[in-house]
């Protein structure tokens, strides 16, 4: 799986855009960002954690967005699709589904610097 490789064209997207919507994500939220270049759709911070409630993606930590990142298969979006409530769709581009209820950010942090140290720790052994 070269999903590290994947990571490295975050940016030809747009970066203040997603930072932005992950600061403001009022825990009901799950943004998904189109990447043309790689054909899958990524899940940053928040949102990257929201879809381990929901699915189980492919997970990293992006050092130039500074948060985890989630890569989405088509399985994934299915999965999302199933269990969550679609607000907003662009083909290709973007994705906002809702969660059922408010998760909020208990335990993100936790679950954030593993995601950092996991990361690292492959750099590291590389």
């Amino acid at each position: 799986m070269k999903f590290n490789g994947i990571i490295r064209y975050i940016r030809f997207m747009d970066k203040d855009t997603i930072t932005l919507q992950e600061a403001g994500n009022d825990g009901r939220s799950v943004f998904l960002y189109y990447d043309a270049m790689a054909g899958v759709y990524l899940a940053f911070g928040l949102s990257a954690y929201y879809t381990t409630m929901v699915t189980d993606p492919y997970m990293s930590y992006s050092e130039d967005m500074q948060m985890p990142v989630a890569l989405l298969r088509r399985n994934h979006i299915n999965s999302l699709r199933q269990s969550l409530q679609k607000v907003e769709h662009t083909e290709r581009q973007y994705y906002q589904f809702q969660l059922r209820q408010t998760v909020g950010e208990a335990g993100y942090a936790k679950w954030a610097k593993t995601m950092l140290e996991k990361h690292k720790s492959i750099y590291r052994n590389h």
